[in-house]
């Protein structure tokens, strides 16, 4: 790794729940020598990626970031952002990838591709997104949005299929619950018969979900063994799509998304 990679991995040991870090604290972490890690932290503050408070000595991040994010926002389309990685992800996986973004109860669309070869393919209207009880992605925001939305989202008709009840709350709880122990959501032939799906949220820069990411694909293509396979290419790439988007994942949820073997190599 370069000296400059180094340097500005430090940036990624900030959080909301660690804001500031000192010498000891980012020397500690990272495992280097005090002298090269304090090293680091002065050119990254002399560069404005991070300040240091006069009181505590303890480092915060800089203006700087604030200017180049402000400037990816503006400057860098939210499609163009993802359509490297969900194009990717539609290769490897030979379905269609479809991210969408949370207003309100509704699902909008951001972006989707359909990279591969197949003569069957899922039929896809970017413009009549299903509601959230009908479909993996919804369940998979549900799953990992705030507290207290689930009650909201049962009130509404709007999250529920034009005609059809609301979920009764215990299977939506428990349905939910295995969802957030997993770190995903799947659906097989529930909005329409021969489609499946599986999907995972999409973090923001707060680490909390605000969109999705789903692989839909035919359910004639396979059982379990295919919603386990995509589902885990779900999960493997699901931090280059927050991080494509803006946004960071909590540790908790790449602990879901990480096999235990790779953590330990890492």
């Amino acid at each position: 790794m370069s000296t400059i990679a180094k340097a500005l991995g430090l940036l990624d040991l900030f959080s909301d729940a660690q804001p500031s870090l000192g010498l000891s604290d980012a020397q500690r972490l990272t495992g280097r020598d005090k002298a090269t890690v304090h090293r680091h932290l002065v050119a990254l503050e002399q560069a404005g990626f991070l300040e240091q408070d006069m009181y505590t000595r303890a480092y915060r991040l800089g203006p700087a970031i604030t200017r180049l994010a402000g400037m990816r926002a503006r400057t860098v389309p939210e499609v163009e952002m993802v359509r490297s990685v969900v194009g990717a992800l539609s290769r490897e996986a030979g379905e269609l990838v479809h991210i969408s973004r949370l207003q309100g109860f509704d699902l909008v669309h951001v972006h989707h591709a359909e990279d591969h070869d197949h003569p069957v393919r899922v039929s896809f209207d970017a413009y009549g997104l299903p509601p959230l009880f009908a479909t993996a992605s919804g369940k998979a925001y549900l799953a990992f949005a705030p507290g207290g939305l689930l009650d909201l989202a049962l009130a509404d008709p709007r999250t529920r299929l034009p005609g059809t009840p609301p979920p009764d709350r215990m299977e939506i709880e428990a349905e939910l619950k295995l969802i957030g122990r997993r770190g995903f959501a799947s659906n097989r032939d529930a909005l329409r018969l021969g489609v499946s799906s599986v999907a995972i949220p999409v973090f923001d820069g707060a680490s909390r979900a605000f969109a999705t990411c789903s692989i839909a694909y035919p359910t004639g293509r396979g059982g379990k063994a295919t919603e386990a396979h995509l589902a885990r290419l779900l999960m493997q790439h699901g931090q280059d799509i927050s991080e494509a988007m803006g946004g960071v994942v909590p540790p908790q949820i790449l602990d879901l998304w990480t096999p235990s073997r790779e953590r330990a190599a890492s």
